[in-house]
């Protein structure tokens, strides 16, 4: 594929375009902030970080003058590899820069950085479809209801889940079928919005947030430690000569290397690979 031409960039704008990156970046990753953030285990050099799942201890009733027995736990690991590398790379041509009456670097550092945002979120969704434990309508393609939603909270308390950690995320289509839940519609039960931040209110004393990289029937209910994500590079940028282009052209790259894992899959009755802590509405 063809580099694209967009305007100019001079390296002594790196640090600044870098710290644009990640505030971006955060802005635009609407799901980062509803799982578990990892990044302080992705220490240089580690291909992986694992995290233990331990059974439950189960408490008895010991006699008095009895011995009490002792109860062995067991664990497995949930392994995080940190294997997307997400790139972005651009040319800047130095007339383009002369002649336009904007900052183009800065807008088209912006541009990329909201590429990258979705990217992750992109993959925060694939990892939550395919962590998913119980889904509500297998087998159909329906919208959302009240009584859906009650299922899948019902489900999460009978997995031990911190419901106050609880979130719901939705597709533009639900979000529209929640609108004219009359649940939704009171105001002890709707709360207060806060559609910039992606959080439309909230039900059931769970914030709800809409997501275009959804698809119509797509809703997921689910508990913040049911995913982790860890970055093991932040976003960062970098830029090199290309005079292929004219002199004081450059060609701009902007990566970050992050991995995303879905855990305590396979407790509390879950299949191998699902965790018992996200509840999806179609299957």
């Amino acid at each position: 594929m063809a580099d694209v031409i967009t305007g100019g960039l001079a390296n002594t704008k790196q640090a600044l375009i870098s710290s644009l990156v990640q505030k971006e970046l955060a802005f635009n990753a609407v799901l980062k902030n509803t799982i578990m953030d990892v990044s302080p285990f992705a220490v240089p050099g580690a291909l992986s970080v694992s995290f233990p799942k331990l059974t439950s201890f189960t408490v008895v009733n010991r006699t008095e003058g009895s011995q009490g027995d002792a109860t062995a736990l067991t664990s497995s690991l949930d392994t995080m590899l940190f294997d997307f590398k997400a790139y972005v790379a651009y040319i800047i041509d130095a007339v383009t820069k002369k002649q336009a009456n904007i900052d183009v670097e800065m807008e088209y550092a912006k541009f990329a950085a909201a590429a990258h945002g979705r990217y992750v979120d992109q993959q925060i969704i694939l990892a939550l479809a395919g962590a998913t434990s119980s889904f509500i309508n297998v087998g159909a393609d329906a919208d959302v209801s009240y009584a859906d939603l009650l299922e899948m909270r019902k489900n999460l308390m009978k997995a031990d889940a911190v419901m106050s950690n609880c979130v719901i995320v939705a597709s533009p289509a639900q979000e529209a079928v929640l609108f004219s839940l009359d649940e939704f519609k009171r105001a002890d039960v709707y709360g207060q919005g806060n559609i910039p931040t992606g959080v439309i209110g909230s039900i059931l004393g769970m914030p709800i947030y809409v997501h275009n990289g959804l698809s119509d029937k797509e809703l997921y209910m689910y508990e913040k430690s049911a995913l982790a994500i860890g970055f093991q590079s932040a976003p960062s940028m970098s830029a090199q000569g290309a005079n292929e282009y004219g002199v004081g052209s450059e060609r701009v790259a902007i990566d970050q290397l992050f991995g995303v894992k879905a855990l305590q899959t396979g407790l509390k009755g879950a299949a191998a690979g699902k965790s018992p802590l996200i509840q999806g509405l179609n299957d």
